[in-house]
């Protein structure tokens, strides 16, 4: 059997407990089964994997946790990082294994709760690559707000007027 779908859900963070490391648990669903929980303590350190016992026979020969990582590897390949040192800018190359895909759909999670809440509870804007906000009043008039804008910031992008996913890509993008 081949893996034709992997996905990361049942994401729980845990803000206290990070510190090193992102401290979490998720599961992650292979062709839509579950098949490993992952989970980091958060005091630094890699994942734990541990995969659930209907899978063991997943492939004949090889474990579920290489073949996930293999298809991570293979699916998402790598992704370079961006970093300043002495002034220099650096960078680095990581392979998407299992890990970094788990990372990285946290992140995204996060992501989306946070602008979420935000979007609740204030007018969130995009000009000049910042973000800016104003606090949504309790009866906000979004037309109102809509006139405000424009006088005040003729190029400005308001991310709560946009679908979500594109709200989301200059949330991650500027903030």
């Amino acid at each position: 059997m081949q893996i034709s779908k992997l996905e990361v859900k049942n994401i729980s963070y845990y803000a206290r407990g990070s510190e090193e490391t992102p401290c979490y648990n998720a599961t992650v669903y292979i062709n839509g089964k579950k098949a490993i929980e992952v989970s980091n303590e958060g005091h630094g350190g890699s994942d734990r994997q541990d995969t659930y016992p209907e899978l063991h026979d997943f492939h004949p020969t090889k474990h579920i946790l290489t073949l996930a990582n293999e298809w991570c590897i293979k699916n998402y390949g790598t992704k370079t990082h961006k970093y300043i040192s002495g002034g220099e800018e650096k960078s680095f190359d990581i392979e998407m294994d299992l890990e970094h895909v788990c990372q990285d759909a946290l992140y995204d999670w996060l992501d989306r709760k946070v602008l979420k809440k935000d979007l609740n509870a204030k007018f969130l804007c995009q000009e000049d690559k910042e973000l800016f906000a104003y606090k949504k009043p309790k009866h906000a008039d979004e037309d109102e707000f809509k006139a405000v804008l424009r006088n005040r910031h003729p190029k400005a992008k308001c991310l709560n007027f946009m679908a979500f996913e594109d709200a989301l890509k200059l949330f991650k993008e500027f903030a």
